[in-house]
């Protein structure tokens, strides 16, 4: 797969909302395409998803792809996600398999800037992000810290941990008894997008022990 990156300007804030809240894709040109961060954008993220008192990436460190995918409706749209520049060919390949599968369904890909930064509100909203400069629960640095994890559809694919379920709404979907492959939008093993991500090296959180994440994707299973 060929990545195209390229050098952008954005001109108004009308621009800078577009791609925060995505945009109904071309269907003639359906590609993951990735660009460096734009001044606005950048400028807007600042105290959101980038923590001037965290050790977060820099600027250069960072990429902000235009992802294709398919709605709950089965629309063709456009999402963005920031990731690590490091890991950016992987991530576009495997929304690329995806989205061409034509089997799996996004409810909404948007910055997590658009939430002010804040995983909760993000996943209440059943959005599909990736970077946000924060800490865990346990006050460790986050793979989403470092643009090197993926969050998709977090309501079908809660985050359990004892009688934790995030978000809310995933009580729906919180036990392996109640995850069904007719479900939109669930990750199951073995499915499209566990396979996408697999075989980019990437690991699942619906693999862990102590807890599971369904939702999660990372480079390094952490």
């Amino acid at each position: 797969m060929n990545l195209r990156i390229h050098c952008s300007r954005v001109g108004s804030i009308a621009l800078l909302f577009l791609l925060l809240a995505g945009a109904e894709a071309d269907a003639r040109v359906a590609k993951v395409a990735a660009d460096p961060i734009p001044d606005a954008l950048w400028a807007y993220m600042q105290g959101r998803s980038w923590r001037a008192e965290l050790r977060c990436p820099g600027r250069d460190e960072l990429v902000l792809l235009r992802v294709p995918y398919r709605d709950f409706d089965g629309a063709s749209q456009t999402g963005s996600l920031i990731v690590a520049r490091s890991v950016a060919k992987a991530v576009a390949t495997a929304f690329q398999d995806i989205y061409d599968s034509g089997k799996f369904r996004i409810y909404r890909m948007s910055l997590i800037d658009e939430f002010g930064g804040d995983d909760a509100r993000s996943m209440a909203a059943n959005n599909t992000s990736a970077f946000n400069c924060r800490t865990t629960d346990r006050g460790a640095m986050s793979r989403h810290a470092y643009g090197m994890a993926v969050d998709i559809n977090p309501v079908q694919n809660p985050y359990r941990e004892g009688n934790l379920t995030e978000p809310e709404a995933g009580r729906a979907y919180d036990e392996p008894s109640k995850r069904r492959r007719d479900i939109v939008g669930i990750i199951v093993d073995g499915d499209v997008v566990t396979r996408a991500f697999a075989r980019q090296g990437w690991r699942w959180g619906g693999h862990w022990k102590r807890s599971v994440d369904y939702q999660h994707f990372s480079n390094d299973g952490h």
